[in-house]
């Protein structure tokens, strides 16, 4: 069989594999859809092309021995069995065959993609790469052209015949990525998961802005308005030029994923109401309905001026934003939307913009305004610890703040004094005196011998 090029249909290669048809090419395999006639099932024959075996002899093996390294997954292509002809002139892998095609083909042809599809494929790569890179090996030629899918539409990492180990420089060859491969590769530099990272943020972009290659996250936030801010947010990091400024690993980026599928999913969290876990504002700035009555009168005895009612009003509002968060963060966390009345109404952010300031009275000013009230109130470090999603809905914009419970207390800072806030049913409530200071001890005993830490701002 020296010198074999290509497989023809109705060619019964290797003794049985009969071939039908042509599934792909790439740099280094053609790769062929065949029947099995020992096994009766559907397989993909690659064979590796004569400058594919000149160039790299040992690339065949490496790969099989990549694969089996890494062992079976619902995410990663399944080899089934390799072959190396006695001179070595013709090699060939036989994979499972997966009828959705690559996904780039998928791309191609249906464009840009929901919300949905987009947390769905990223979920699944990124289950795929922490396997990979569990095992200790980089895959290198993260690109829609080696994402195979099922026909489900499930993900399933493929070609690693650029695959390196992640511990010490491996044999570092071409790269086959293009505009997907990181900067640190691009430029020959020092390698780790981080890369491969930086490529599944280059395939979430496309695949969510429709586009061929990733580019400016401005223009897939511009072709994206629907979308979740903290999706362009994820992107952007992963597409970050340092791999420093990635998420720390796979792991990572699939909680952020669950945690926008989760955060973008409005209706559910209305429908399930104000509970210990979920809370709703309507503003963090503008008051709607009427005027509580002890401003209403004050402001008709002229004890205040209009100023000072909106200055007042805007204090509660960002005080009933502020307080809930640290209730969240001091008992089980919980999710706070806010632009959402009590009877579950959207109201959206957009009447708080005019309380921005005059020239970022947009969603970008609205964020700043945000991380200015928590920061002020709860302290920096709380607002490094909420993550916030400004989600469309109903043709509104919904901020969802999710709060994880925090490891340390969350103090409350108002006017030289704190606070100490929790959860309690759909309320939150303000512990004081031996209440507060057994819920410390109960909570966090090793807090100090008294169980208490001591309130910093």
């Amino acid at each position: 069989m020296g010198g074999l090029t290509e497989l023809e249909p109705g060619e019964v290669f290797a003794g049985r594999y009969e071939v039908q048809r042509l599934l792909g090419e790439g740099d280094r395999k053609r790769t062929y859809l065949a029947q099995d006639t020992r096994m009766d099932r559907l397989v993909a024959v690659s064979l590796v092309k004569p400058e594919g075996v000149l160039s790299d002899p040992a690339g065949t093996e490496r790969e099989a021995r990549v694969l089996g390294r890494i062992g079976e997954h619902d995410n990663i292509v399944s080899l089934y069995n390799y072959e190396i002809d006695s001179d070595g002139s013709v090699q060939y892998m036989v994979f499972e065959y997966l009828s959705g095609g690559t996904l780039a083909e998928y791309l191609q042809k249906a464009g840009q993609r929901s919300l949905g599809e987009v947390l769905r494929l990223g979920r699944q790569l990124c289950r795929g790469l922490a396997h990979l890179h569990g095992r200790g090996l980089i895959h290198r030629d993260i690109s829609p052209e080696n994402v195979w899918l099922d026909e489900r539409h499930v993900a399933h990492l493929g070609d690693f015949d650029s695959a390196i180990p992640a511990a010490g420089p491996g044999d570092l060859r071409p790269i086959t990525t293009n505009s997907f491969a990181a900067p640190e590769e691009r430029e020959g530099g020092p390698l780790d998961a981080r890369c491969d990272l930086y490529a599944l943020g280059g395939v979430l972009y496309v695949a969510a802005a429709g586009t061929r290659t990733p580019g400016e996250i401005g223009f897939l936030r511009a072709q994206r308005p629907d979308l979740p801010s903290t999706l362009g947010d994820l992107t952007a990091e992963l597409l970050s030029q340092s791999p420093g400024d990635r998420p720390a690993d796979a792991e990572t980026v699939l909680e952020r994923l669950n945690e926008i599928r989760h955060a973008s999913n409005v209706d559910a969290l209305i429908a399930a109401g104000e509970s210990d876990t979920t809370e709703r504002k309507s503003s963090l700035h503008h008051p709607h309905g009427p005027l509580p009555l002890d401003l209403h009168h004050r402001l008709e005895q002229g004890k205040l001026q209009p100023l000072e009612v909106r200055n007042e009003m805007q204090r509660r509002l960002n005080k009933a934003v502020t307080e809930t968060i640290a209730g969240f963060l001091n008992t089980s966390g919980g999710t706070l939307l806010i632009g959402v009345d009590d009877a579950g109404t959207t109201l959206g952010i957009e009447p708080d913009l005019e309380y921005c300031q005059k020239d970022k009275q947009d969603a970008d000013g609205w964020m700043l305004s945000l991380k200015t009230v928590i920061t002020n109130a709860l302290g920096a470090d709380v607002w490094s610890g909420v993550r916030v999603s400004l989600v469309p809905h109903r043709a509104k914009m919904v901020a969802v703040i999710l709060c994880p419970r925090r490891a340390s207390q969350t103090w409350h800072y108002e006017g030289g004094g704190e606070s100490f806030y929790i959860r309690t049913g759909n309320a939150t409530a303000e512990l004081k005196g031996r209440t507060l200071v057994g819920y410390i001890s109960e909570h966090w005993p090793a807090a100090s011998p008294a169980g208490w830490i001591e309130p910093q701002h």
